[in-house]
């Protein structure tokens, strides 16, 4: 019985986990970069500072409670080992001195939409972490290529963008990097790219991906959503080994991304790269190296020397010629793929007139499978078609299997062409500010 109950248990584990992942993937929503297709032309791509770092560390600034325990020795490590932190650690850093070489947010949902509450009023984090932030002294913000449009105009000396979740380099005109070690969370990004910059060592700080015990998940001033909803929907708590070895006390949601890390771990035991947990707190993760942040930092610190990281990080800029070529291949796709839109709308209006008439005539119904499928067909022509009617595409094709009658296959394409027709006129409109935009330039 016992061992049926933890049957059990890691089926409901698994089965969370599972849906936290397919939720991750698609909360990317790569559609998204059809609002940024101007903005990855004029803005330097990240895949340019790969294996610039060769011989270099870097740590990974996280906002977990532990963060406290260690965060002054992080001023030791400025100027030798890159400091890269995501956008919720910023304001713990600043406010302690620290102005890391990097910051990164590749979160695809609006941080205007996203809120905490603060003394009794809703606060939005963009006000919080944008507007009543300094970034000035930042040389470096990275964003997402699926964000919202506007990160791309963070205040900071540059902002450079990756291209994180879904792989849809391909499908676009110019050269796109596809960072494909997807975790779920802002910081597996940040993992991501320090392996692909090339750093022997790389270290994680702040990682508890746990509670504390006082119950926090986070560090004084991250400001972030501790509601009991969103804690709910974090799933089951239970416990887990440790960092020092004993046993502390995680969610489905933290779990998971702590997964994805041992996951990475594996795939790179034999790259010869260097993983280090430097949390000092929360969850431990297999094939990292426990330790001391200080002890981290006095291993792997270099001297300043003429590659330092300043002169890579300063010394790498992007051409005039290059963007100004990608602007053309991309206004180029734009105009190609409004006409696609243009066709698609007018399949779709004839084949909704047919089912509006309600006719089910061998020759009626002939006539709207033939339009149906030249909307598929021409659909097939952009893969964004694909990702962006992904659970239309599911919902058709089990309503189909499920009802065999003919009122219930002409009411399941029905609802179909009418999601269709709301994507391609998201589509169709994206696109033409995009044009707009390209054209200005």
């Amino acid at each position: 019985e016992e061992t049926m109950e933890d049957i059990k248990s890691y089926l409901e584990r698994g089965r969370e986990a599972a849906w936290i992942r397919f939720n991750t993937l698609n909360r990317g929503d790569a559609v998204k970069i059809l609002d940024n297709l101007h903005n990855i032309v004029k803005t330097q791509q990240t895949s340019d500072f790969h294996n610039k770092f060769q011989g270099h560390s870097a740590i990974i600034v996280c906002p977990g409670p532990s963060l406290s325990k260690n965060i002054e020795m992080l001023k030791k490590a400025k100027g030798k080992i890159l400091i890269i932190c995501v956008l919720h650690a910023f304001q713990v850093l600043k406010k302690a001195g620290i102005v890391p070489d990097v910051i990164i947010h590749t979160d695809p949902f609006s941080l205007k939409d996203l809120h905490f509450e603060r003394d009794g009023e809703e606060v939005s984090q963009w006000d919080e972490w944008i507007e009543a932030t300094d970034f000035s002294d930042v040389s470096y913000f990275i964003t997402s290529s699926m964000g919202a449009p506007y990160m791309f105009n963070i205040p900071a000396n540059k902002v450079l963008w990756m291209s994180p979740g879904q792989k849809v380099g391909k499908h676009l005109p110019i050269e796109v990097f596809d960072y494909d070690r997807v975790g779920g969370s802002v910081s597996h990004s940040a993992f991501d790219l320090m392996i692909e910059f090339g750093f022997k060592s790389i270290a994680l700080v702040g990682q508890d991906l746990a509670f504390a015990p006082d119950g926090d998940l986070y560090t004084d001033g991250a400001h972030l959503d501790m509601s009991e909803k969103r804690l709910q929907d974090m799933g089951e708590r239970f416990l887990v080994k440790s960092f020092d070895g004993k046993e502390v006390e995680t969610n489905n949601s933290f779990y998971y991304f702590g997964q994805s890390y041992e996951r990475f771990a594996n795939e790179l035991k034999d790259s010869g790269i260097g993983l280090f947990n430097c949390t000092e707190g929360g969850m431990y993760l297999d094939g990292f190296k426990h330790c001391k942040l200080i002890d981290f930092i006095d291993s792997e610190a270099k001297e300043i020397s003429e590659n330092s990281i300043a002169n890579i990080l300063n010394n790498n800029q992007v051409s005039k010629e290059s963007i100004s070529s990608g602007g053309r291949s991309m206004r180029q796709y734009v105009i190609k793929n409004l006409s696609l839109a243009n066709e698609i709308s007018t399949f779709i209006k004839g084949a909704m007139e047919i089912a509006q008439r309600r006719d089910f005539s061998d020759h009626k119904i002939a006539k709207f499978d033939k339009l149906q499928n030249k909307v598929i067909k021409k659909m097939k022509k952009n893969y964004f078609f694909e990702l962006g009617l992904q659970r239309e595409l599911y919902m058709l094709q089990s309503g189909l299997g499920a009802d065999r009658s003919l009122e219930g296959q002409v009411a399941f394409h029905i609802d179909f062409l009418k999601a269709v027709k709301k994507f391609n006129t998201i589509f169709k409109n994206a696109l033409k500010e995009q044009f707009k935009l390209l054209s200005s330039n």
